[in-house]
């Protein structure tokens, strides 16, 4: 069979290659077309689908993020990434992928990653459980298509689902009132004032996540773009915030809503950050039973904790509140 690779970005005339061939291998019902598709502007090198017989078969994004690096190599990611489930298509494509990365410079090769972290990235290994709200949906076959290519995990995750919602153990109660006693208060995400909160959470996600496995910086209108949008599905009373005495930010909680759950009331804690400083260890713990306590006398059923990183400090707060893990992630990388 003769393929033929192309060169494609959002505004070209052929994108349309790009863009419309998820619809050619998932049902048109399918979940994967629930959530919308990212493309990072900001990094994107380009597009690329391979053709065979006229009709895409596959396709992938290659990012340029200058800030990326792993095991101190000068490392591009790989992300978009849609396939049928033939080898030979797909090896084809992602080598050719590797060898226009390594005449720009690159050394490494990361994927699924649209661009940054900041970005979707990541594939699940298994479909045993139905996806929740904000989790890509994809082929599991996608690993083996990796895998088969030479690419080797770098870094696996998982989601835990917590039914007891268990809260106000005791020595989360006596961390919670040392903290209150160095000046701690926790509030609500103020709606009304939001493109405030938003400046001052942007400030303080470079101190809690820049040491993060892969995190790079985010500009101030990537930020707000990805967030402002955040806004119509918020509930502020499960979007909260520690301070100190002087307003300055110690701690985040961005939990919404599984929209995805029909059959009870559950909530997805998606993004966790504390101050660096020692001085509030604990905090992410003592914000998370607030989470819970709130959630349980709103009538939620359950929570999912998503998309923790197994090297990460939230694992320890999972296991806290006694999610079990149900969902697995795993992201790929190779050396060119």
């Amino acid at each position: 069979m003769n393929y033929t690779i192309t060169h494609t970005k959002p505004g070209d005339e052929n994108f349309h290659l790009f863009e419309n061939f998820p619809k050619e291998i998932y049902p048109a019902d399918s979940i994967r077309f629930k959530m919308p598709e990212n493309i990072n502007g900001e990094y994107l090198e380009s597009c690329y689908v391979i053709l065979a017989d006229g009709k895409t078969k596959a396709r992938v994004a290659l990012y340029k993020n200058p800030y990326l690096n792993y095991q101190e190599k000068k490392s591009f990611c790989i992300g978009n990434y849609e396939s049928v489930e033939d080898f030979s298509i797909s090896d084809a494509l992602l080598n050719y992928v590797l060898q226009e990365a390594k005449k720009l410079g690159a050394e490494y090769l990361i994927g699924p990653m649209n661009g940054s972290t900041w970005d979707n990235y990541r594939f699940s290994v298994h479909h045993n459980h139905p996806n929740f709200f904000l989790e890509p949906y994809h082929h599991l076959y996608y690993n083996q298509l990796f895998t088969q290519s030479g690419f080797e995990p770098i870094a696996k995750y998982f989601s835990s689902f917590d039914n007891q919602l268990r809260f106000d153990v005791p020595e989360m109660l006596k961390r919670e009132k040392q903290l209150k006693e160095l000046g701690m208060t926790i509030r609500n995400i103020n709606l009304d004032d939001f493109e405030n909160e938003l400046k001052n959470l942007f400030e303080f996600n470079e101190l809690a996540f820049k040491t993060n496995f892969l995190y790079t910086p985010i500009s101030w209108e990537t930020f707000h773009k990805k967030y402002l949008e955040t806004r119509k599905v918020i509930n502020p009373e499960f979007v909260i915030i520690a301070e100190d005495e002087k307003k300055n930010i110690l701690g985040f909680f961005f939990c919404v809503d599984d929209f995805f759950n029909r059959n009870e009331k559950s909530l997805i804690i998606k993004s966790i950050a504390r101050h660096p400083d020692k001085k509030w260890s604990g905090l992410g713990h003592v914000m998370g039973n607030e989470i819970i306590k709130r959630a349980f006398k709103s009538g939620y059923k359950s929570a999912v904790h998503a998309f923790v990183s197994e090297r990460g400090t939230s694992v320890e707060i999972s296991k806290n509140y006694l999610g079990e893990i149900y969902k697995n992630y795993v992201l790929y990388g190779k050396e060119i």
